[in-house]
């Protein structure tokens, strides 16, 4: 307040002593001074809180845009690490799956072979017997054969008194006791 007062008397004695003119552009220069420092003086604490609110409300709009860039950078890292955990996950998949084929295939060689060890097994075992059964079978018929043919021998030979069978006759009789 003392340098306005000390200001406006300097400036009246100026005046007075005709040193300094007042003109319209002088005055209106000089009004144009003094509403700017008025209204510097009045509002400088409503335009500095405006602006220290203004800066206020820029920091935090500043600060969430960076907080949200932060948790898009923290998730895109997590998607990342994920994608990497589940490109892995798949290989370790595949190897595992690769080895388990190959064990399947392993063993259903081995299965199928005593699959077929076994159905062989029993089918070479039917055979056998149905062998044995057969050869038990035909022997049967050729002894009823023979049985049949040394019967209708005889029959012939005592009913039917032929040369040829006579002489047949006596020399199976005598082949017979030569084996006795």
């Amino acid at each position: 307040m003392f340098n306005i007062t000390i200001s406006i008397l300097t400036l009246l004695i100026l005046i007075s002593q005709n040193l300094l003119l007042l003109n319209e552009e002088s005055l209106i220069l000089l009004c144009f001074i003094v509403f700017t420092w008025l209204v510097y003086n009045k509002l400088k604490t409503s335009i500095q809180s405006d602006l220290n609110s203004k800066a206020l409300d820029i920091h935090k709009l500043i600060q969430s845009s960076f907080d949200y860039t932060l948790i898009s950078l923290k998730l895109e890292l997590n998607t990342q690490q994920e994608v990497k955990s589940l490109t892995d996950n798949f290989c370790n998949l595949r190897s595992y799956f690769t080895k388990l084929n190959t064990f399947f295939v392993l063993k259903l060689k081995e299965f199928t072979l005593g699959n077929y060890q076994k159905s062989y097994k029993k089918k070479l075992i039917f055979i056998q017997r149905l062998e044995k059964q057969t050869s038990k079978l035909l022997a049967l018929l050729i002894v009823k054969k023979l049985s049949k043919i040394t019967n209708l021998n005889r029959y012939y030979l005592k009913n039917f008194q032929l040369g040829t069978w006579k002489c047949i006759y006596k020399i199976t009789l005598r082949e017979y006791f030569e084996a006795i």
